[in-house]
This record gives structure tokens, C-alpha cells and sequence, in this order.
């Protein structure tokens, strides 16, 4: 039974996303890695989709951080997470 449901898991993609934050560890690098502050870099959530038949997760992330004003502003990044390996293959910020 358990391993049915270390299936189901990662056909739903949650072994990609960290167990502690449930965050995917390569997108945040990626989106801190693009702010004009990375250190003001919170996460907020991450949602993943199921597998699709190119073996690839679609992923969603809101954050906060903040901005070249000193106020905080909520983002999202979007990006697909190959499913084999978790490697993420690509991403944006996602304007509001």
C-alpha cells in the first residue's frame, strides 16, 4: 500500500517540492536570483500539477519580496519541472 501511494505522489509531482516549505528549491533560486533584493525573498506557496504526458509538471509559486521602494509586493513565477529528475526546464515571473 505504501508503495501505491509513493506512486500516486510523484505522479502528482510532490516529490519535486521540498518537505520542510513545500516549495520547489530551483524555482526559488531562480526568482531570488532576478530581484532587485533576494534577501526580502519569502515564500508564500507552491502548487504543482499532475504529471502530463510529456513527463513534465507545471509549477506555480507566490512569494513576496520587495520592491525598489522599499514596500513589499506579492509575485508569482510559473515553470515546468521534469518529472524523472525534477530539474526545472523553464520559468517566468508572472506579472500582476
Amino acid at each position: 500500500m505504501e508503495s501505491s501511494k509513493k506512486a500516486d505522489d510523484k505522479r502528482k509531482g510532490f516529490h519535486c517540492l521540498s518537505a520542510w516549505d513545500g516549495s520547489d528549491r530551483q524555482l526559488v533560486d531562480a526568482v531570488k536570483e532576478s530581484l532587485r533584493d533576494p534577501s526580502s525573498f519569502e515564500h508564500d506557496e507552491t502548487r504543482i500539477s499532475p504529471v502530463n504526458a510529456e513527463g513534465l509538471h507545471f509549477v506555480i509559486m507566490t512569494f513576496r519580496a520587495k520592491n525598489g521602494f522599499g514596500g513589499t509586493n506579492v509575485g508569482s513565477a510559473t515553470g515546468m519541472v521534469r518529472q524523472s529528475d525534477c530539474r526545472l526546464m523553464n520559468w517566468q515571473l508572472v506579472s500582476s
